[in-house]
Parts: C-alpha cells; sequence; structure tokens
C-alpha cells in the first residue's frame, strides 16, 4: 500500500497496541524509538523488520507534529508498509 498524505509525502500504518486494545492507529510519517543498538528510525516502504524497543517511541505524524511516548519495553514489527507495536509484555 502506497498511501501519501496532501503534499504526496509517502506515509506507513502505525497500529500501537497494549493489552487494553489498539492506542493508536495511523498512518505518519514516520516512528523513531530505541533498542539494544541505540536510537532508529522507520520510514514508509521499510523493509520488513522486528526489533524489540525501550525508553520511548517518537510517532511523526502526517501534519508535520511529533508525539512522543514513554514506554518501559515493546516489539516492533514492521511488515508491507505497516508497523505494530506491541506494549506492555512482560520483562524481555
Amino acid at each position: 500500500m502506497n498511501s501519501k498524505n496532501q503534499d504526496n509525502q509517502p506515509l506507513i500504518l502505525l497500529k500501537i497496541q497494549t493489552k487494553q486494545g489498539i492506542s493508536f492507529n495511523d498512518r505518519v510519517r514516520a516512528i523513531t524509538s530505541f533498542n539494544e543498538k541505540g536510537i532508529f528510525d522507520v520510514l514508509p516502504q521499510h523493509e520488513n523488520f522486528i526489533s524489540v524497543i525501550k525508553d520511548k517511541i517518537i510517532i511523526h505524524t502526517e501534519d508535520g507534529g511529533d508525539k512522543e511516548m514513554k514506554i518501559d519495553n515493546g516489539v516492533l514489527k514492521v511488515y508491507e508498509n505497516e508497523a505494530h507495536i506491541f506494549l506492555g509484555l512482560a520483562e524481555v
């Protein structure tokens, strides 16, 4: 899926899920987070990828803003231009 915003900028679908349900479900410009190697970004059309993440998630929204979410840990999975983040897991 090759979604773009009104400025023709490519987007990626981000879903964030906790034990209570889905807390975020929208198209974004990029996602920034941290794993054991440091900071990294996930951009539209990113390669398939899976990682344990920690500390925080920065969501680069379609309108150009940034939303920061503090986390303990989670799992990030990127597949076919969708990013799924699962939070509230047991210690990893």
